[in-house]
């Protein structure tokens, strides 16, 4: 799958080091041993509102639209586009602060202040956010060339848990960028017995994020990942109850261009990662609207189950899986003796020379992502 006697001596001109050539034949062989994730679990739901992150947390509830056609540009004017954040693990950084479980150390045996005890441990922990595991999951289905394909994420070692972020800085935001949001808005109401409010200003920078737990093979993973509503008929007054949470309908939408065709749209290329985000933050169902280049949805939303989506289509979940798990162990056996707050690994999918790639930051630069007051936990963490 991840081979690695094609792997050059020399560094690239960009600075770069190829780690892995991957050869798609094995990496999408469906004989090879499947590998599963642990059902995600809810641990925590945060609201965000730019910098803040709050615990008091106010659900949207699932309202099915029955006026057509629905006009996405609505509003525009007045849409406010989230802002590039370079700390994107704060939510998750957040849970673990303010946990008093010791999460970072799950089977530490010895104490340690030195970060040997998770290193010498079973258990590994990955800090991260869904997008980067997405990502990830994804590219055994999107190999082709393209810069489309290019994944970049960023991993610190520190205390001997990863914490993975992705690297994304975009700022050339179009109209059609608000879609999803807009519909969104349409989509969803505060109140189960009201219906949404479609007028108001979008702030694309106020969302509610789930702290996610699940686990593949010897890795622990706990992420961040952003959630849309639920359907229910009553209001949920208390969202600190994590048992109950766990037991509600969760719902995502997500709009396609068709570009006037309506064939089985499911086999499009985005549905693939439609699929990841639902199962990966725990949604059973997905809202679709489908709408024409002008931003018009003209005909009834869809609803889908999570798990019909997957049903005959040419890519495999397990495939996906295997393939993260794949990425893990080259990353852990990559970064086996690095033990520091500041330092970077760069990672890349070079879509172009079908490669693996990395790049290391050492010391404290502009990507170093932790937070001072992380990092005290971390090294609290590791001495007890």
């Amino acid at each position: 799958m991840l081979d690695k006697r094609t792997m050059p001596s020399n560094n690239l001109s960009d600075g770069f080091k190829v780690l892995m050539k991957l050869r798609p034949n094995e990496i999408t062989d469906e004989k090879r041993p499947a590998f599963y994730l642990q059902r995600p679990k809810i641990l925590t739901i945060y609201s965000c509102r730019h910098d803040s992150i709050s615990n008091d947390v106010h659900l949207p509830y699932f309202k099915k639209p029955t006026s057509y056609p629905l006009d996405l540009n609505e509003g525009f004017d007045q849409f406010i586009f989230r802002k590039n954040k370079k700390f994107r693990l704060r939510k998750v950084e957040k849970f673990i602060i303010e946990n008093e479980e010791n999460i970072l150390q799950p089977d530490a045996q010895t104490p340690s202040g030195s970060g040997q005890t998770q290193n010498n441990s079973k258990r590994k922990v990955i800090l991260c956010q869904r997008g980067v595991l997405t990502d990830i999951m994804q590219t055994p289905y999107h190999l082709n060339a393209s810069h489309s394909n290019n994944k970049t994420f960023c991993v610190t070692k520190y205390c001997g848990v990863f914490h993975m972020q992705d690297s994304e800085t975009r700022t050339d935001f179009t109209q059609k960028d608000t879609y999803h949001q807009k519909f969104m808005q349409l989509c969803f109401s505060d109140d189960p017995n009201r219906e949404p409010e479609t007028d108001k200003p979008i702030d694309d920078n106020n969302i509610i994020v789930c702290i996610i737990k699940t686990s593949v093979k010897e890795f622990d993973l706990i992420y961040s990942a952003e959630i849309a509503g639920i359907v229910s008929d009553r209001k949920i007054e208390n969202t600190h109850n994590m048992e109950e949470i766990n037991k509600l309908r969760f719902i995502l939408t997500k709009q396609l261009n068709t570009n006037g065709t309506m064939g089985d749209y499911l086999n499009h290329r985005k549905c693939l990662r439609w699929w990841l985000q639902a199962y990966l933050a725990k949604t059973s169902e997905v809202c679709i609207g489908l709408r024409d280049g002008n931003g018009i949805v003209r005909t009834p939303v869809q609803i889908k189950r999570a798990e019909d989506i997957v049903k005959n289509r040419k890519w495999k979940p397990h495939v996906c899986i295997r393939f993260l798990h794949s990425v893990l162990k080259l990353v852990e056996k990559t970064m086996v003796h690095v033990d520091c707050p500041y330092t970077v690994y760069e990672f890349m999918y070079d879509s172009i020379t079908r490669c693996i790639k990395f790049k290391v930051h050492a010391g404290k630069t502009d990507l170093s992502f932790l937070s001072d007051d992380y990092i005290r936990k971390c090294k609290q963490s590791a001495s007890h």
